[in-house]
């Protein structure tokens, strides 16, 4: 009995580390170039990310990261702070205007300049009311 309770043991304790805290998941990312391609992977590489790899051509990043030392919201709100938007996670204005010129992939020329369409999110926009005339401003 006891050999049957240790060998019990022993396999759950092999089987439990044998489990994966990786996790891999794809992500749509906006994007135009090299450049960009660059500053994507560079942002989403923090600690705990194990592969990062955004593709120009799809705009997916994909990513493989341990689930116990990150957390996806982290790995976007990386990319975010660098200026790129993340599908239904745009960066602010103020993150977006610190993008290189050529890399305004907000901006309609740019996207038709590489052949894209609609980009992936809609900017936040936010105002504050001016209480001395009650109208409100753009940030």
């Amino acid at each position: 009995m006891k050999s049957f309770l240790f060998s019990l043991a022993l396999i759950s304790t092999i089987s439990l580390s044998g489990q994966s805290k990786f996790n891999s998941t794809s992500i749509e990312v906006d994007g135009l170039c090299g450049m960009c391609e660059k500053r994507i992977e560079n942002a989403a590489y923090i600690q705990g990310v194990k592969k990062a790899d955004w593709s120009q051509e799809t705009h997916m990043l994909d990513l493989i990261y341990n689930s116990s030392k990150v957390e996806e919201s982290e790995i976007i709100a990386a990319i975010n702070e660098v200026g790129h938007d993340v599908k239904d996670h745009p960066a602010s204005d103020k993150q977006y205007a610190d993008v290189h010129g050529c890399c305004r992939f907000r901006d309609p020329d740019q996207r038709a300049k590489h052949g894209l369409g609609e980009p992936l999110c809609t900017p936040i926009k936010t105002s504050v009311k001016d209480s001395s005339d009650d109208s409100e401003q753009e940030l």
